[in-house]
């Protein structure tokens, strides 16, 4: 079917609006086709006002639209590990709520911000795209926390009524060996991932049926979800390196200002 049209999505708040105003130069320098493409960035209201983003990104077709819709108050958290941290939740759900809201080209791209482009800017593959897959995405091999897989057959339990494309379906049989604090399978890590925009708004929908606050998700993890509602449904996913592609992904913020420097000023890797 060739490559469909997509829109580049991106979340923002302090944190990640700094790691973008150092990767999104190698973006344009390495991939400038993305350039072609519509965008779109979700802003933490309480951290970053538009006039920021502005002075980092120059794009011909951006939209910005604020974030959380809600009183960014109701994404509490208990817990203070990274996986349950309040705002990782709060930009996460995000990447599903704001492009079933905004996104109307047959795909959207999530590209995280610690993403780097370090070469080959004709990096699509358009045979990714032959089956109309749910997610094209860099592959992974394991989910973390253990419980989520279980949290979220749970989820299709008591929400059977809600959920009519789940409910017949079979739970994934996946569940952590005693005391992991993973569970090991092939899955999908999204931080540069197309997902089916039709795919993302049913996620969109279920999540908003059938949990108490809106603009949440049955557990805080956007790719996790989403690549279990692909793969309970039998949908197509395809796990291909995004590595391979020319991208790079760096956590540090010296890791990440290291490598841009690499490829913006041609410097050799070591």
């Amino acid at each position: 079917m060739g490559v469909p049209d997509f829109t580049v999505v991106l979340g923002v708040d302090a944190k990640h609006l700094k790691q973008l105003s150092w990767t999104y130069a190698t973006w344009r320098r390495r991939k400038p086709s993305l350039l072609n493409h519509p965008l779109l960035i979700f802003y933490d209201h309480e951290q970053v006002k538009p006039d920021d983003i502005y002075r980092v990104v120059e794009h011909d077709n951006l939209r910005l639209k604020p974030w959380p819709l809600i009183d960014p108050r109701y994404y509490k958290s208990t817990d203070s590990d990274k996986f349950s941290s309040t705002q990782r939740y709060k930009m996460l759900s995000g990447f599903v709520h704001v492009p079933a809201r905004w996104v109307d080209t047959p795909y959207f791209l999530k590209l995280d911000t610690d993403t780097i482009a370090a070469d080959m800017d004709d990096w699509i593959e358009p045979s990714w795209f032959d089956n109309e897959p749910a997610i094209v995405s860099h592959p992974w091999g394991f989910t973390r926390p253990a419980d989520q897989l279980d949290k979220l057959n749970h989820w299709v339990n008591i929400h059977t009524d809600a959920l009519p494309k789940l409910w017949k379906t079979e739970p994934l049989n996946l569940s952590p060996q005693p005391e992991a604090d993973r569970v090991s399978h092939p899955r999908i890590i999204s931080w540069c991932a197309f997902v089916n925009t039709a795919f993302n708004r049913l996620c969109a929908d279920y999540a908003t049926i059938t949990t108490p606050l809106p603009y949440h998700l049955p557990i805080p993890s956007q790719d996790t979800y989403l690549w279990y509602m692909a793969a309970r449904m039998g949908m197509p996913i395809v796990r291909t390196s995004m590595k391979r592609r020319g991208w790079e992904v760096w956590m540090t913020d010296h890791n990440i200002r290291s490598a841009v420097e690499r490829v913006l000023y041609n410097i050799e890797r070591t």
